[in-house]
């Protein structure tokens, strides 16, 4: 199985579902956002551009529900938090569309390490900003594995809706449907 990149309409439709996720998923998780998760999926699926900017626009979104709705604390310290979190995430995607590109496919083995590599990206140019930013304690080990578990079921699901939104889900069971028919 392979993500693959759709017809623009698929990919726009994408584009929405993951802006909403990030709204939805901000409301519910605030600090536990996946991007790592969706870094891969960008990258999966979109031109590199093209992710670029939702990656951009998932960043946004996510920090206008942290200051506009949840109260996130409106200082520097905290803005600088956000824009480490920016600017990782746009880094994280970058990792993720290399390790597509080394591979030379989407396939799922790809996609796991793809993720894999972004998520590890992703902690560990955090804990470089939080040795500046203070925050350091939020990675411990059983915060890492938390958020990693959180990371992978998101990935998990928005693989499977983007595998349904593409036809390809249900495009290879109803092929094998009428192959045993």
């Amino acid at each position: 199985m392979q993500l693959v990149q759709s017809s623009s309409s698929v990919q726009n439709i994408w584009a929405g579902v993951l802006a909403i996720s990030s709204v939805l998923g901000s409301l519910a998780l605030a600090c536990m956002f996946p991007f790592a998760a969706i870094a891969t999926l960008l990258a999966a699926t979109l031109p590199f551009r093209k992710a670029a900017v939702w990656m951009g626009a998932v960043w946004f979104a996510n920090q206008l529900v942290g200051y506009l709705i949840l109260g996130y604390p409106q200082n520097a310290n905290s803005f600088g938090h956000g824009l480490a979190i920016g600017i990782t995430a746009l880094a994280t995607l970058g990792i993720a569309k290399t390790i597509f590109q080394l591979r030379g496919d989407q396939s799922l083995f790809s996609a796991l390490l793809a993720f894999a590599g972004a998520f590890v990206a992703f902690e560990a140019l955090l804990y470089v900003a939080a040795l500046y930013l203070g925050g350091v304690q939020n990675f411990m080990p059983s915060v890492v594995w938390m958020i990693g578990q959180n990371d992978l079921l998101w990935l998990a699901g928005l693989t499977l809706l983007y595998l349904v939104l593409d036809g390809t889900l249900f495009g290879k069971i109803e092929t094998r449907t009428n192959a045993e028919g």
